[in-house]
């Protein structure tokens, strides 16, 4: 009864994320009860949520080893797979759950998150609806796949999934989270007076509330009441700032050893292996107009648009930085090796892409720090930089709740000056060292000019013309994961061009703080 009693306070101290502890008094534990499976399955999950990933792969492994017919601990290895981008060895493990329990939901789930991750869409959605089956009214899954639609650009049956899951649960905050983005809001909108009369409860913690407010702000946007939409926007970003902690100081300590590294190499005279395919790698602030340049090039016959990638630089991370550091006598080894194993793994993550096009966009949003690497890597690439008016670009920021922890550093206006300074200061350094193969786009000029725009982007990506990139809203090529999903679907609109002046009473002070460069 002694062990359950504690056991049972690990698993409370996991669902309430002390996942140190949780490991701290797993391992007392594990000492005395080194056959006890479920202890090294509760470990591995606190690793797992502290990105300890290799090590938490050991623990379920062994957890594994000690209880092979315990399905979840398999499962969980699979996720760990994932987080690696060991795609195959995650999906062999869920296939081999579902061989043994096809009904399995946690499995199901978990294989559909993966063929999202893969961009095999049509299966994701299939393995959603199978997990369905088993249990209908799990809102969690049905927000996941109405999510898959609209990345399809499939807005109908997401609107529709989602109005179900508020059927069921009006009080479901990421259902009106998830549907504002895909309203055009008035006064009558569906779910608009629901989501004030929420806000005014006191039942929801500080992330709930940051998201209500952040889509109750959108929708005022929408109905052009800038006054109340800057109110809920201020509000959502004080909350969510209170839940996050982005370290600028550790990027900058990166950025710095980097700069001092490519300050000192010759990157023009380097060999590189040529692979059949081609990369564009999209780069730019969030908000810049990225998913729209996706967008329009992902509509030509040759492209395939895969989104925002990490792999670039997951795969420089591994091999190359150490506490935030760079260190450049790995990069040198590879070089006099000849050994061009950043291309190759790099290639390899591709392969396990739903893709067959000839050339592939990769718009990871991080890829700006590595443009260098890719110079210096790659061979047959084009990096495009887009560029937008800043203060619409901080507006923007300012004005969207991002799911991604990379962008910790938008809930607070002076942390997205910084930020947007520390990005400028990169791309100026950038175009000194590989200035030759940046392309340069202006959001506004391709609003303005759009075709004689698209036909210049066409000629430096050495693409033909294309009629079809002309209406890039209506392609299904890309599967748009971004907050910009919705927008994007759209046709080239220009009522998002100087949008900064609709705020320029609350947000003057910040925009005069920009650096332009």
């Amino acid at each position: 009864m002694e062990l359950k009693k504690k056991v049972d306070q690990l698993l409370k101290d996991l669902k309430f994320g002390k996942f140190n502890k949780v490991i701290s008094d797993g391992e007392k534990l594990l000492k005395k009860h080194q056959d006890k499976g479920y202890l090294f399955n509760i470990c591995g999950l606190a690793h797992q949520r502290l990105n300890n990933i290799e090590t938490s792969i050991s623990y379920f492994k062994k957890a594994i080893s000690l209880e092979p017919d315990k399905l979840g601990n398999k499962n969980n290895l699979a996720n760990s797979y994932i987080y690696l981008n060991q795609h195959k060895e995650a999906e062999n493990i869920f296939k081999e759950i579902l061989k043994i329990e096809p009904t399995n939901v946690p499995a199901l789930v978990n294989y559909a998150r993966l063929k999202n991750i893969l961009l095999d869409f049509k299966n994701s959605i299939n393995l959603y609806q199978k997990a369905l089956k088993f249990v209908k009214n799990d809102l969690g899954i049905w927000l996941n796949l109405s999510s898959v639609y609209q990345s399809l650009g499939e807005f109908k049956e997401a609107k529709d999934i989602l109005k179900k899951i508020l059927e069921i649960n009006p009080n479901y905050i990421p259902a009106h989270i998830s549907i504002s983005k895909i309203n055009n809001y008035s006064e009558n909108t569906s779910n608009f007076k629901e989501m004030i009369n929420l806000n005014r409860l006191d039942k929801f913690n500080k992330k709930e509330k940051s998201d209500l407010e952040f889509a109750i702000g959108k929708a005022y946007d929408d109905q052009k009441n800038y006054e109340l939409s800057i109110k809920y926007f201020d509000s959502a970003n004080k909350r969510r700032k209170e839940l996050v902690n982005y370290n600028f100081k550790s990027d900058e300590k990166l950025f710095k050893s980097i700069k001092n590294y490519f300050e000192n190499v010759d990157i023009n005279n380097i060999k590189k292996n040529e692979n059949s395919k081609k990369i564009i790698f999209i780069v730019g602030l969030p908000r810049s107009g990225t998913t729209l340049l996706e967008q329009i090039l992902s509509a030509h016959n040759k492209v395939f648009g895969a989104g925002e990638l990490d792999f670039l630089r997951q795969i420089i991370k591994q091999f190359f930085v150490q506490d935030n550091k760079l260190l450049p006598q790995k990069i040198n080894e590879l070089r006099l090796l000849n050994n061009n194993i950043i291309n190759d793994k790099y290639f390899s993550y591709l392969e396990n892409l739903n893709n067959n096009s000839i050339v592939t966009i990769d718009k990871g949003p991080q890829n700006f720090m590595w443009l260098g690497f890719i110079k210096l890597f790659f061979k047959n690439v084009k990096i495009i930089h887009s560029k937008r008016n800043l203060k619409d670009t901080f507006l923007s920021t300012y004005k969207n709740n991002f799911p991604s922890k990379d962008m910790d550093w938008a809930y607070d206006p002076s942390e997205i000056i910084r930020y947007f300074n520390f990005y400028n200061d990169h791309m100026s350094f950038w175009k000194k060292i590989c200035g030759d193969i940046i392309y340069d786009v202006d959001y506004e000029n391709i609003i303005n000019n759009k075709e004689n725009e698209i036909r210049n982007l066409l000629n430096y990506c050495e693409l033909d013309w294309d009629e079809n990139c002309l209406n890039h809203h209506q392609s299904k090529n890309t599967m748009i994961k971004t907050v910009s999903a919705y927008q994007a679907r759209k046709p080239i609109y220009k009522t998002s061009i100087d949008s900064n002046k609709n705020y320029l009473k609350s947000l003057e002070k910040y925009f005069n703080q920009l650096n332009y460069k």
